[in-house]
């Protein structure tokens, strides 16, 4: 991970992008409250003196309501932080009940990382997962993949016809997709895109971990996995973070109520979760957390957990070839997302690709990708 002044900033403003658009301009670019300032003198003047007077104690008290609800907030995303800090501790729990990541899938990816891996093996795991073996029929029988027979399109309505139509290589991108976009927080609100830029950027760095590995001779499977699992921590600390904040407010509003204490009840009323305070946790603690969660994969055969250590410790001299592919391909990824809101300029891209190592063939090839869909090629039988 690259720990430089430069990728330092673009890394918080990718984090800042993910709680919203608006939350990433706000700290990116203009203050609009400061300019504003700057015309309030003269309407000041404007005002007669009563007009002036009962302007200057609708705003005191605005501001009087203001502090107060920054102060409670202040203390509630505290009690928030230090609550997740702790949970942060209990990896079994965020495991089995948190995301409630099922043997199965760790499973599955083994088998699909021997030469061996079949259909027939992949079957009663499948079988055992209600919501990947929806997925999976669901997914050939979209418009672009279904199966023809004598020019009418057929219906799949069975996992073992799904795996076999989408065959074992495509399986090592499919499972680890599907797994990440079931583990997601299904609502992120009130930071309502989180859970699609969630997903995008776990699949792009998957793309891009994918295509570094095979330029560097690397197993593009397992760097595509790392890619994709590499911030699966964030899914667990957005849970963790909004779930903990509600129980905290909810404690909070009915002690206010409870002693009829009004300033702070309303304080407190329209208090939402704080996106500077998540940004902070997800900040600090997702790459160690999808490290230790992958390694509780208990992989025999996948070696994913290594390098997303490597890269959560962040000594870049010492990387391992695949942690140094992930770090890359994080780094890119993280670029495109940016791009796309308009929030990275040519010359800070160049800075960044140079600090994070990315050469320039490197990025010529990353480029021809999309990092939004797997494009994959399904054979017709």
């Amino acid at each position: 991970m690259a720990d430089t002044r430069y990728s330092n900033l673009i890394n918080t403003r990718f984090h800042d992008l993910l709680i919203s658009y608006d939350f990433a301009k706000q700290h990116n670019g203009l203050n609009l409250e400061a300019m504003g300032d700057l015309f309030s003198e003269q309407e000041q003047r404007q005002l007669l003196d009563v007009e002036q007077a009962a302007k200057n104690q609708r705003e005191a008290d605005l501001q009087s309501r203001q502090s107060n609800k920054q102060k409670k907030a202040d203390e509630i995303n505290l009690l928030v932080s230090e609550a997740v800090a702790t949970q942060l501790q209990d990896i079994e729990t965020i495991f089995n009940k948190t995301l409630a990541i099922q043997d199965s899938i760790p499973a599955i990816l083994d088998i699909l990382a021997v030469r061996a891996a079949s259909v027939a093996r992949l079957e009663p795991l499948v079988n055992n997962l209600a919501w990947l073996e929806s997925d999976l029929i669901q997914f050939v029988n979209l418009p672009v993949y279904r199966k023809v027979s004598q020019g009418k399109p057929v219906r799949v309505d069975k996992a073992r016809t799904a795996l076999g139509y989408i065959g074992v290589d495509n399986l090592k991108l499919v499972i680890p997709s599907f797994a990440l976009r079931k583990w997601i927080p299904y609502s992120t609100e009130p930071f309502r895109l989180m859970k699609r830029k969630l997903w995008e950027t776990g699949l792009g760095a998957g793309i891009a971990c994918r295509k570094l590995a095979q330029i560097h001779g690397q197993d593009p499977a397992t760097a595509f996995a790392t890619g994709v699992f590499h911030e699966l921590g964030k899914s667990a600390l957005v849970r963790l973070y909004l779930r903990t904040f509600e129980t905290i407010w909810k404690e909070q509003l009915e002690v206010a109520r409870g002693r009829r204490l009004k300033e702070e009840h309303e304080a407190l009323v329209d208090l939402e979760p704080d996106g500077r305070s998540l940004r902070d946790l997800m900040m600090q603690h997702t790459a160690r957390l999808s490290a230790e969660l992958v390694r509780r994969f208990e992989l025999k055969r996948m070696n994913l957990a290594a390098p997303m250590m490597e890269y959560a410790q962040g000594d870049s001299r010492e990387m391992s070839p695949m942690a140094d592919i992930l770090a890359k391909g994080i780094a890119y990824s993280r670029y495109k997302l940016l791009q796309r809101h308009g929030l990275i300029a040519k010359h800070e891209a160049k800075i960044y690709f140079k600090e994070n190592k990315l050469s320039a063939q490197e990025v010529g090839e990353l480029n021809k990708l999309s990092m939004r869909r797997l494009n994959l090629r399904l054979e017709q039988q």
